[in-house]
């Protein structure tokens, strides 16, 4: 298993986590998404990981990664 973390802008409240979770859990090889609000941390764990499908889906979602 994989595991690829993102810094994320605009993360505001567990809702905008919400929105990461359910924007990600659908993507092909992601078993698990956590979301640090405080930090903009997001956490993808998974099979096979596209890191750059994952920075485009969370821009798409408009939590656009900090660092790459």
């Amino acid at each position: 298993m994989q595991e690829m973390i993102f810094t994320v802008s605009n993360v505001k409240c567990g809702g905008c986590a919400d929105n990461i979770k359910g924007g990600l859990e659908g993507e092909q090889g992601v078993n698990q998404v956590s979301v640090d609000v405080g930090s903009g941390e997001v956490k993808v764990q998974g099979d096979a990981l596209d890191r750059e499908l994952l920075v485009s889906k969370l821009a798409a979602l408009g939590f656009p990664v900090v660092n790459s």
